[in-house]
């Protein structure tokens, strides 16, 4: 004897193959980028003397060297706006370091100069070109 068992046709939808995941853990934590925070505590603690390389710094810190050297690069521009930024979450922190690394090298190299270097300086390029190309853009 032979039993009739109806099979239900189940239609498979195509646009959800995927199966959507939680993300495993916060990227943000109190409005701040979570990586980049961790980043910037390293490169801090590495600019005090803390710690005597970035890869310990970053291993301490449970980040990576890139992005502690990229903190670095973005403390030292003293750049408060895009420091800012990065902390929550707009710009992406090597983007930024990429951006003012220019910025960082000039700012250092005028901190660690002398008076007597800084007139050299102003004397070499001449003080009506370091007048006209870095202060009146400024106002």
């Amino acid at each position: 004897m032979e039993t009739y068992i109806p099979t239900q046709i189940q239609k498979k939808c195509r646009l959800s193959k995927k199966k959507k995941y939680r993300l495993r853990h916060r990227r943000m934590r109190a409005g701040q980028c979570a990586a980049a925070r961790r980043a910037l505590t390293a490169a801090q603690f590495y600019l005090d003397h803390r710690f005597p390389s970035l890869a310990v710094a970053a291993l301490c810190h449970s980040s990576c060297v890139a992005y502690v050297r990229a903190a670095v690069t973005l403390l030292k521009s003293e750049n408060l706006v895009l420091l800012e930024r990065v902390l929550r979450g707009h710009i992406p922190l090597l983007a930024a370091a990429k951006q003012v690394k220019q910025v960082a090298a000039l700012v250092d190299a005028y901190r660690t100069a002398g008076a007597a270097d800084r007139v050299m300086f102003a004397k070499l390029i001449g003080p009506t070109t370091l007048f006209d190309s870095a202060l009146v853009p400024a106002l």
